[in-house]
């Protein structure tokens, strides 16, 4: 084998995908660093081969049922994994994938080639408690087929596909403690958190600021992102009223929209109720560059996770992009912000409650901060959470991982 290795490496997404980790690390930062990616994922509206310099996209074929795509991607898996020693491939890769992870495992140990497997979000996880949560608008019969499921795939994942990897990636430290409680030996995973593509960062800093006109240069409180009832932003509201009652100019800015036009409604009924109806503005859909302007526009940013296992575990990229933006910014103890901030002294951590985001809210409106804070902010990210950085670690990890077999005679 020369310095470059090949990688075949399957992931759930329609290609092509605008996901940070397929669009940036796999067919960007990975092949500047010898790893040549080929990535197999789901057709949107047609099969699809796209090649470039270092990596190639490539789907199953496309059917007129969803449930169809799914059975000729695991056929397409399948086939792709036994001929990929053939092919030129050093390296078997699956993501988020159980039943296509269990049969490329077993091809990998036929034709000897090492096998890897991503988990970036705690799938199996998610069916069980979905299924046991009353609340989730799922009919009784469906329940116990969503449960059982859910049971399998742990089952599957955890006793016959992670003990029998070559290396195991995960989300975050806590993702890997978690792993650690099912059995697994800690030597075998890597950390390879979400991360920050700065070439797009660099574009920020041109971008010109878009403010709401009514407001002129009242202070404003930014969120970006999905607005999901789910993600309870109603804490933000509630949290926003309070801290007008010390900073009576403040406004609310919320860039974004939800798929479900009542999650929407209620928010914005949620602020009416509260007399906010003047203060409070939410932009609905818009292009990635007016989002950034908007963002550039505002005082302060807030990132909100919700906490609880399967968030807990991922690492939220919100509070990495502030930082990377040098905007002053608010995050609640969702453990992977907590530790980026702490670790990088930037930021403000509250516990999740209204009453928490109203004094920081209050804090940065009366003393904002520092621009060394700022600085510090976006030094740690450019080091530790860029992608440029991330995809040295993992190519050196999967150059180690492929020369290891070699070593053992594969």
């Amino acid at each position: 084998m020369d310095h470059q290795t090949n990688i075949i490496n399957f992931v759930p997404e329609e290609l092509p995908s605008y996901r940070p980790d397929v669009d940036v690390l796999y067919s960007k930062e990975l092949p500047n660093n010898g790893v040549h990616t080929t990535i197999i994922g789901m057709p949107k509206s047609a099969a699809v081969q796209i090649e470039t310099e270092g990596s190639t996209l490539s789907t199953s074929k496309k059917t007129s049922n969803r449930h169809l795509d799914s059975v000729m991607y695991f056929l397409h898996a399948a086939k792709l994994a036994f001929i990929a020693k053939k092919k030129g491939f050093h390296l078997i890769q699956v993501r988020d994938m159980v039943w296509v992870g269990l049969i490329c495992l077993v091809v990998a140990k036929i034709i000897k080639l090492p096998y890897t497997y991503w988990v970036s979000f705690l799938y199996a996880e998610s069916r069980t408690m979905r299924a046991k949560d009353k609340s989730e608008n799922i009919p009784s019969w469906k329940r116990p087929i969503i449960l059982s499921r859910g049971l399998l795939e742990e089952f599957i994942l955890y006793r016959l596909i992670l003990p029998h990897s070559d290396r195991v990636y995960v989300q975050s430290d806590f993702m890997l403690k978690y792993m650690q409680q099912k059995g697994l030996n800690k030597d075998d995973m890597m950390v390879v958190p979400m991360g920050v593509d700065f070439d797009k960062i660099d574009d920020f800093a041109t971008t010109e600021a878009k403010k709401i006109e009514k407001w002129g240069d009242a202070p404003v409180i930014g969120y970006l992102g999905s607005l999901d009832r789910l993600r309870k932003l109603e804490v933000i509201i509630s949290a926003f009223k309070q801290a007008k009652q010390v900073v009576p100019d403040l406004k609310l800015l919320f860039v974004g929209d939800s798929e479900v036009e009542k999650d929407r409604e209620y928010l914005q009924h949620t602020a009416d109720e509260m007399g906010l109806s003047d203060d409070f503005h939410i932009t609905g859909w818009v292009q990635i560059q007016e989002a950034w302007s908007y963002l550039k526009g505002v005082d302060m940013v807030i990132g909100f996770m919700n906490r609880g296992l399967l968030l807990d575990v991922s690492t939220p990229t919100k509070a990495m992009e502030y930082m990377a933006l040098k905007k002053p910014m608010i995050c609640n103890d969702s453990p992977d912000q907590q530790f980026v901030i702490e670790q990088s002294g930037c930021g403000r951590v509250t516990d999740g409650t209204s009453e928490s985001y109203a004094e920081a809210m209050i804090e940065l409106a009366q003393q904002p901060m520092a621009q060394s804070e700022l600085d510090a902010g976006f030094n740690y990210i450019k080091h530790h959470r860029s992608y440029a950085a991330i995809g040295k670690h993992v190519a050196s990890d999967i150059h180690h991982v492929v020369k290891q077999k070699i070593k053992k005679g594969w």
